[in-house]
């Protein structure tokens, strides 16, 4: 007698969720431009077993990002929603958590190789942009339209907001790691984040009540 329609599923779903994750190790190992046949050795299957999980190469690659992004996603809710006080220790404590993850947790890694299969493709940019580079952007949000709430700060657009907080640094983390910029015009990059986020307070503060 076969398994339950049910079981059978959540068997295939274990088992793709455990190439995914192993897969994600061997792209951080290695190169992004693996082939099928690569990434399925250093998996230590067989490329019609990657192929039986998840379709093609393109497939396999968007299935990493995805095992990414449940990966950071506890760290994206403290970001989001944890009590971290008023508008400036806990915007603060949000760019500390993003420094540190990108410096010391690999998640820099994630963002290298997101760049390197996504810039001029068709699926596995839009993939990267959704997996990992939105989810950021979105915690942010989240914590920006807090501090609105609560009359902290003064916010028009929370994407645009989110954006100017995070793109110089962004931009200084990939000059200075992913790029090797440390090397050639090295910058203080836990001093940068704290000036910006002063110059975005300084821009932001919501007037203090009037009477």
């Amino acid at each position: 007698m076969g398994r339950p329609e049910g079981r059978a599923n959540a068997d295939f779903d274990a088992k793709r969720d455990a190439l995914a994750m192993r897969l994600l190790g061997a792209l951080r190992d290695g190169e992004a431009g693996a082939s099928m046949r690569e990434l399925a050795a250093a998996c230590e299957v067989t490329p019609p077993t990657l192929r039986h999980y998840f379709g093609d190469r393109d497939g396999a690659l968007r299935a990493a990002l995805a095992m990414a992004r449940r990966l950071g996603s506890e760290h994206l809710l403290r970001v989001a929603s944890a009590d971290l006080g008023a508008a400036r220790p806990a915007l603060g404590a949000a760019l500390d958590d993003l420094l540190s993850g990108w410096l010391e947790h690999g998640v820099g890694r994630l963002h290298e190789l997101g760049l390197q299969i996504g810039l001029g493709h068709a699926t596995l940019g839009p993939a990267y942009v959704s997996e990992l580079l939105e989810p950021t952007l979105q915690a942010f949000e989240a914590r920006l339209a807090l501090h609105v709430a609560r009359g902290e700060l003064h916010v028009a657009d929370l994407r645009q907001a989110a954006l100017a907080l995070l793109g110089p640094i962004v931009l200084a983390l990939l000059h200075q790691r992913e790029l090797g910029g440390q090397r050639c015009r090295p910058l203080d990059l836990r001093r940068l984040a704290a000036a910006q986020l002063a110059d975005f307070l300084q821009l932001h503060a919501a007037p203090p009540a009037s009477g």
